[in-house]
């Protein structure tokens, strides 16, 4: 079983190099960082980092997938993203390449390596890590597994508050504290060692949504207008490949959970070393709608890549040309803000608010 992350390792591994600084041939997922942390059963997190950039600087866009280890689509959806901002570099699409040129992508492939393992060798509808947590009454055996999306300490329990962490026995038990997993630490410590990041998104399926916060709360972020609208646009942008229509919503209009990734990346803990910036935090929900779920068929990885390519670079020439400042309550770096966006490229589209 552990074949399923050694042989997404050693691809990496295979096609990573550093750009020469000054270079202009096709960037490589490189440096392979061999591992980030360990998982709690004791295996490496790594991660990819493609630029052709030089300036050390530089704004980085932000990608985790595989949080939920019964969500195979996030994984290869993250390796399509890898293959094409290396393979459409420079000689094939103008848009890759100015944002190389420019800005650098980290990739987590795997968040979860342990959970994804057991999804190949015991249950693959198997979601959260493979912590030993406690026991509950009438089950014979021990209760296993944080979710790891509920571990993150922005609105964790929401103040504390018992009846918003689950039993250790459920499929979205959050753990006994914040940051209670090494999993989640590992992000977390990698995300503030390596700021600015202006914009990151959490991969999972299914339900074809683009979420962002709050998750815990029904109030408003500060920058709700601008956020909508990306969600929006980035909506656009996917339905135009396939016709897929994907919705933009506040997290909590799904339902409302707690201590999840994506509001920690636009909440003040992540923002407060992230070099003057606050991320925009997206989730996205790939393929499908439940006709088949999580175990989407082979035959959907190729087209839901495609028609999430697009919205990616449209995210990060949004956020990088755009990205909004930490300091100063929150006020647009730019000041015309990222309202109305436009967003022309290879594909031929243009978006506006």
């Amino acid at each position: 079983p552990a074949h399923a992350v050694l042989s997404i390792v050693a691809y990496l591994r295979c096609n990573s190099h550093v750009v020469p600084e000054g270079g202009r041939r096709a960037p490589k997922p490189g440096p392979l960082r061999q591992s980030i942390g360990q998982s709690y059963l004791g295996l490496d997190m790594p991660a990819v980092h493609i630029t052709a950039s030089s300036n050390p600087e530089r704004k980085k866009i932000y990608f985790q997938c595989q949080i939920h280890a019964r969500e195979w689509i996030s994984g290869a959806v993250c390796m399509y993203i890898v293959d094409q901002m290396v393979t459409l570099y420079d000689e094939s699409d103008p848009q890759v390449t100015g944002i190389l040129d420019s800005a650098e992508i980290i990739l987590i492939p795997f968040v979860n390596p342990d959970g994804y393992v057991y999804t190949w060798a015991h249950d693959r509808l198997w979601r959260k890590n493979r912590r030993t947590v406690g026991s509950q009454s009438g089950r014979p055996n021990p209760c296993v597994g944080v979710d790891i999306n509920r571990n993150f300490p922005e609105g964790w329990r929401e103040g504390g508050k018992k009846s918003n962490n689950p039993v250790e026995c459920s499929e979205d038990y959050g753990g006994p504290n914040p940051m209670s997993e090494p999993e989640t630490r590992n992000i977390i410590n990698y995300w503030k060692a390596n700021g600015p990041i202006v914009g990151a998104i959490d991969w999972h399926s299914y339900g074809q949504l683009i979420l962002h916060p709050w998750a815990f709360t029904k109030d408003d972020p500060k920058h709700d207008e601008q956020i909508k609208q990306l969600g929006s646009n980035m909506a656009k942008a996917i339905k135009e490949v396939h016709g897929t229509d994907y919705t933009s919503e506040k997290s909590i209009d799904l339902y409302q959970c707690f201590g999840i990734a994506s509001d920690w990346f636009y909440g003040d803990d992540a923002s407060s070393t992230n070099g003057g910036y606050r991320a925009v935090g997206y989730v996205i929900e790939l393929r499908d709608t439940g006709t088949k779920g999580f175990l989407l068929p082979p035959d959907q990885i190729l087209p839901t890549g495609q028609e999430i390519f697009p919205a990616v670079l449209l995210f990060a020439k949004t956020l990088l040309e755009h990205p909004i400042s930490y300091a100063a309550h929150d006020a647009m770096v730019q000041s015309e803000g990222f309202s109305p966006m436009r967003f022309r490229g290879r594909y031929g589209s243009q978006y506006n608010s």
